[in-house]
């Protein structure tokens, strides 16, 4: 089955609901938002949760030496940066990163291809906000971001009713969701979250059945 980040946790309650229900990857978002957390906060929701639980910050634009502080605070595997960092900040991280791209923005630049990155994070571009927007792209956009041969999640705007689509259309291999999964803003939705894990399950068995 597809891995799964679920971002925008801004409470333990939310941080276990995804650890109980096979959930891959939380996202803490320290960037201007509605579903903003700080350092202490996101302390006292990592130190209850598994080991065997990646935990992602979401960063813009931020300090990459700040950004390593927060890291080894608040117990976080990688950070996801969402705004103009370059190969250099990336290296900074010690590699601990996955790197958002704004589809119809930014370019799949030979420079990502050697850069100190776990993957690559493709997301909706609007001239309000760096990420987290809640609107679907383009899919065919993606293929651009394939030729840099780097793991590739897919954003944007995803949620149980568009999710099979979204596979069929782009084979990632990942993906992040966020408001799609949403009572309101930071506050995530039991039902909507059990709801996409059902139907990943069923569509990853119709895909091995395809296989077979």
């Amino acid at each position: 089955m597809v891995p799964v980040k679920i971002c925008g946790i801004t409470s333990l309650k939310d941080a276990l609901l995804c650890q109980r229900l096979g959930i891959s990857a939380l996202g803490f978002v320290f960037a201007p938002s509605p579903r903003q957390v700080t350092v202490e906060q996101v302390k006292q929701i990592t130190r209850r949760l598994s080991p065997l639980l990646i935990k992602v910050g979401v960063f813009v634009n931020e300090d990459p030496h700040r950004i390593r502080a927060i890291m080894k605070d608040c117990r976080l595997d990688l950070a996801q940066l969402h705004g103009d960092e370059t190969p250099a900040d990336c290296q900074i991280l010690g590699g601990r990163v996955i790197k958002a791209l704004r589809a119809g923005l930014d370019p799949p630049l030979p420079i990502w291809q050697k850069a100190a990155v776990r993957g690559i994070l493709i997301d909706s571009y609007t001239t309000e906000a760096y990420g987290g927007t809640g609107q679907v792209f383009d899919w065919r956009l993606v293929a651009a971001y394939r030729r840099l041969g780097l793991p590739l999640i897919l954003a944007g705007g995803l949620k149980p009713e568009n999710i099979r689509a979204a596979l069929r259309s782009t084979r990632p291999a990942g993906i992040d969701l966020s408001s799609g999964v949403e009572k309101r803003p930071g506050v995530k939705d039991p039902v909507k979250i059990k709801s996409l894990m059902d139907e990943l399950k069923v569509i990853s068995d119709e895909w091995q059945a395809e296989k077979h």
